[in-house]
């Protein structure tokens, strides 16, 4: 819904309009935070009113309408103030029919002159717009080849980089397939090792049980040797020497 438009008599008993900002800003052309701004320092009357079950600040539209039109006013005679151009263009006017009715040279004749150095100047211009071109082109061409340059130049520290990476990664796992084998020589060493020392033990203890057993034998013989009388003791010994 639309603000309400206050229509109230003042003292006088004459009607006047009283808006909101939001209706003075669009006036104005200007924001609401503007026209306040222009509201507070015009020192214009503003006055709490009922707009839709709520209070809003009011300004008289007279007052808005006074100030828009004193600033038309204002940039109006600001824009004849600076620029002058009808005066002087007559005073020109003046100076130049002065000068031709002093010198006899007519206004048409000063332009061609000023033409005639515009046309001995315009070469020149060329020439220096040429230069300049000519100055950018060769800058666009040295950019491009420099462009050229670094990314040649990058692409081969980037595959020389790949090779070298490639090189120690084939290193790195020859070396890990030498460090594996000579792991595996050094299992299969420990399990001959380990075999050897198994038969070592077993032939060890072979030893031990046969020399034991040489042992219980002489034991044997010497308790026979002593049990036994000599006379049967020496036909033992007849029967083994047979």
């Amino acid at each position: 819904m639309a603000d309400v438009i206050n229509q109230i008599d003042n003292e006088q008993g004459e009607s006047e309009l009283w808006i909101t900002i939001k209706d003075a800003s669009d006036l104005l052309s200007v924001s609401e935070r503007h026209a306040w701004n222009i509201i507070t320092a015009k020192g214009l009357k503003t006055k709490k009113l009922l707009n839709q079950h709520r209070k809003k600040t009011y300004v008289l539209r007279a007052d808005i309408e006074q100030y828009h039109k004193d600033e038309q006013e204002r940039e109006r005679l600001e824009a004849l103030k600076t620029s002058p151009l009808s005066a002087k263009s007559a005073i020109s006017e003046k100076a130049g029919v002065f000068e031709m009715s002093e010198s006899g040279a007519s206004p048409l004749s000063e332009g061609g002159l000023v033409l005639s150095d515009k046309a001995k100047s315009l070469p020149a211009l060329l020439k220096e717009m040429q230069t300049k071109q000519e100055t950018l082109q060769k800058g666009v061409v040295k950019w491009r080849v420099t462009s050229i340059w670094v990314s040649v130049l990058g692409l081969v520290i980037a595959v020389g980089l790949g090779l070298y990476l490639n090189e120690v990664k084939t290193a790195l796992s020859e070396s890990q397939k030498a460090i594996s084998e000579r792991e595996t020589r050094l299992s299969e060493s420990q399990k001959a090792l380990s075999e050897l020392s198994e038969r070592a033990f077993m032939l060890s203890e072979r030893e031990k049980e046969a020399l034991k057993t040489v042992f219980e034998r002489e034991d044997y013989i010497k308790r026979l040797e002593d049990t036994l009388p000599k006379d049967k003791l020496d036909e033992l010994k007849k029967e083994q020497g047979r």
